[in-house]
């Protein structure tokens, strides 16, 4: 009996919940994270993320090449890098004592990842994520059947504005779209979309500027990763930024606008996500930011 007890105890898992891109509990993007996967198999981190269910699942590693490592996996595959799980992670290390320096370097499966902590004394306000600049993919001409795999006109469509895949590390196809009442008619079909994106990736950001409270709406359907619909997308806020400064869609000051971006309210879980664009000589520059808010933890007995 006391070996058995030794065995289970040693398959004592602890985890925390945090929710990502708000300061208000039950609200933002509930991330799931491991403060200390050492030693899990691929095939228990995908386990793990599919049993709590969630946009993503972090799991934290040692690294000998930055400050922190961690990996992220949706309920379906693991992201090569992604936004919120980014800066929950770096919130849960720094609220642990684990990381306590205004700049930290992350590393994740697309490679080094600069991230910034906001600090007034020792309290994190925000934390910003760099996302380097991002590149444009492809443009997507059929933007017909991009109306209809949304379940709208392509007259509701932001007729001025391209339809682009541009990714930061995930691919990412940009719908603008013409009005608020239209944004939260969407649905995705995604046998109707066409293929610019492959098939495991084909994840939708629609959005529109007619948005009271901020200077943007958002939705992300990310069905192909195993999130019909996310409530703050970090990952995909870095090509949007990238988007609205290539078509001058806000005005730059002393080389550089900020916005603020709502997501989730159609979902019940307002998020908000901040992006900063600087110009610089190769491009626009891209950083995301938000806050987090620790929401519960536990122990998990594998």
């Amino acid at each position: 009996m006391k070996g058995l007890l030794c065995r289970i105890k040693l398959m004592n898992l602890s985890y925390e919940i945090w929710d990502v891109f708000t300061d208000k509990v039950l609200t933002g993007n509930p991330l799931a994270l491991i403060p200390d996967a050492s030693g899990l198999s691929d095939e228990q981190m995908q386990a793990i993320a599919k049993e709590f269910n969630l946009s993503e699942t972090s799991f934290v590693l040692p690294s000998i090449r930055a400050d922190l490592r961690a990996r992220f996996f949706t309920p379906a595959k693991e992201l090569p890098m992604a936004g919120h799980p980014s800066i929950g992670t770096i919130y849960a290390s720094y609220a642990a004592g684990r990381i306590a320096k205004a700049e930290v370097s992350l590393e994740l499966p697309i490679g080094l990842v600069p991230m910034k902590l906001e600090l007034e004394g020792q309290d994190l306000k925000r934390v910003w994520m760099s996302q380097g600049i991002p590149e444009l993919l492809a443009e997507v001409p059929d933007r017909r059947a991009v109306a209809k795999a949304l379940g709208i006109e392509v007259e509701d469509l932001v007729d001025t504005l391209p339809i682009q895949v541009v990714s930061a590390g995930n691919p990412i196809m940009l719908v603008p779209v013409d009005s608020l009442e239209l944004l939260a008619r969407l649905r995705l079909r995604l046998d109707l979309l066409p293929e610019d994106l492959p098939a495991n990736q084909r994840s939708v950001l629609a959005f529109t500027f007619d948005a009271p409270e901020s200077d943007l709406r958002c939705r992300m359907f990310a069905e192909a990763m195993g999130v019909i619909e996310d409530p703050a997308t970090g990952s995909a806020h870095g090509p949007l930024g990238w988007y609205l400064a290539q078509h001058e869609l806000f005005e730059f000051e002393q080389g550089a606008f900020q916005i603020l971006s709502h997501q989730g309210v159609e979902m019940g879980r307002p998020s908000q996500v901040y992006v900063r664009v600087k110009k610089q000589p190769e491009g626009f520059s891209v950083d995301v930011g938000g806050q987090a808010v620790k929401l519960a933890e536990g122990s998990l007995w594998l």
